[in-house]
């Protein structure tokens, strides 16, 4: 357990490093952390058939709402950034604003929007976020240090997918 925990410390403080030492590098993570985040929620609920069934499985709501919550904080720091932000479509602010009321009025969450979020909105916001960085951003040192830290934390789903974002 302990050493478990040192690497994902060390590894957070890596990714601390990492972030702080160029502003281009914070936009490729935050954009990986995106793509990681939506391909997390699709491995978390593709067992449920309607939101119902997603509910009453706090282990897979609890996860996926964080998810979502990373996808919205991601997105608010890139749209600090002006070159992000000129080409990011205007509704990103809406999944920021979503971000917001996931963390601060948890008990008023519609889970009938949140279904509608993952089913439907997660692929249009991943095709929208894949054509603002096309031939504008490349990601692949920031895919490159993410998938060290994923095989150090024996995540092959996710390293399979970073694999698949890197081509």
């Amino acid at each position: 357990m302990w050493i478990v925990l040192g690497s994902t410390i060390k590894l957070r403080l890596r990714k601390i490093l990492f972030m702080s030492s160029n502003k281009k590098r914070d936009v490729e993570l935050f954009i990986v952390d995106i793509f990681v985040a939506i391909q997390k929620i699709n491995d978390y609920t593709k067992t449920f058939k309607n939101s119902s069934d997603f509910q009453h499985s706090s282990l897979h709501w609890d996860a996926s709402m964080r998810q979502l919550e990373i996808i919205g904080e991601a997105l608010n720091k890139l749209l600090d950034n002006d070159k992000f932000n000129s080409l990011a479509p205007s509704y990103f602010r809406k999944v920021v604003n979503f971000r917001n009321s996931i963390v601060h009025g948890y008990f008023g969450i519609d889970l009938d929007e949140v279904w509608n979020i993952i089913t439907e909105k997660l692929e249009i916001l991943e095709v929208d976020l894949t054509l603002v960085i096309k031939d504008n951003i490349n990601l692949d040192e920031a895919i490159l240090y993410e998938l060290e830290e994923y095989k150090n934390l024996n995540d092959v789903n996710i390293v399979k997918y970073l694999m698949q974002l890197k081509l």
